[in-house]
């Protein structure tokens, strides 16, 4: 069909209509005014009647890019506060636990102190004292070498603090029974001065400073002595400094790792079962 204003041919009736109202040269030959038809684009400035300028508006491209990069920046403020919020909760835990460790460690050393008043670590009997001074023909020829540590707790203290490392505080009582047996347990020329002579039981044997031979149920002189030394302490610290990162906060997955092998050690006192029976393994004849 053609247009009886500008002879442009059209498809159909509708086509021909809309053209009448919306067409550019078409409405000036008609001398219409072209404002009061169409409306402008506020974003790319074209005209289009009311009907065809909702659908462009869903295709406008100036119009996308505007609402892409108000999309875009609410994504990244959201992101951020995010991120921020995470961080806040990270490091409040991470001071909870620092707190946490740092009750635990004035605990054991008020323990430590409550039990040097008491002298709670006396655990062999005086009738094991009687029978450790009895003659035995038990292997005698073994305890030829006098063990210099058993009660010289200041002598283990300097052991501890300078041979004790974090391999062993990772491998828990299994460690410290590797630290004594290497750096304790041995004379100079390496021969064992501290021996297990029933497993089943846990008996260790050594010399003490008077030349005698004497008993060690369950190890808990040995025990008594690494605790008195200063053991607790020393495990803590390098305990923190395995999970502690270098700007101060705690890495949670090394604490959860290693948190069971350290406490291990702190609670030798109340059960030394894995260092004795590690021990035992070593030192049995």
């Amino acid at each position: 069909m053609e247009c009886e204003y500008c002879k442009k041919v059209l498809s159909c009736k509708s086509s021909l209509i809309n053209h009448k109202k919306t067409n550019k040269q078409c409405l000036e030959i008609q001398n219409k005014n072209i404002t009061n038809v169409l409306e402008l684009c506020e974003y790319c400035d074209k005209s289009f009647s009311t009907q065809n300028l909702k659908k462009h508006l869903l295709c406008c491209k100036p119009r996308l890019k505007i609402l892409y990069e108000q999309t875009e920046k609410k994504f990244e403020l959201l992101l951020e506060q995010k991120e921020i919020e995470m961080r806040n909760l990270k490091e409040q835990k991470d001071e909870e636990i620092k707190k946490l460790l740092e009750q635990l460690i004035e605990k054991d050393k008020i323990i430590a102190k409550l039990e040097g008043k008491n002298d709670v670590y006396k655990v062999i009997s005086e009738d094991y004292k009687d029978i450790a001074k009895q003659p035995t023909t038990v292997n005698n020829k073994i305890f030829s070498v006098s063990n210099n540590f058993i009660n010289h707790p200041e002598k283990v203290k300097e052991l501890i603090d300078n041979k004790l490392t974090t391999n062993h505080v990772i491998d828990g009582q299994k460690g410290i029974a590797k630290f004594a047996y290497n750096n304790l347990l041995k004379d100079d020329d390496g021969n064992l001065n501290y021996f297990c002579t029933d497993s089943s039981r846990n008996m260790f044997k050594f010399i003490n400073d008077e030349g005698e031979i004497e008993k060690d149920i369950k190890a808990s002189k040995l025990t008594s002595m690494l605790l008195d030394a200063g053991l607790k302490d020393t495990s803590s610290k390098i305990a923190i400094n395995i999970w502690t990162n270098e700007d101060g906060t705690i890495n949670i997955d090394k604490f959860q790792n290693f948190l069971s092998k350290a406490n291990e050690i702190l609670l030798m006192k109340e059960d030394n079962s894995i260092f004795r029976n590690e021990l035992a393994c070593m030192t049995s004849v």
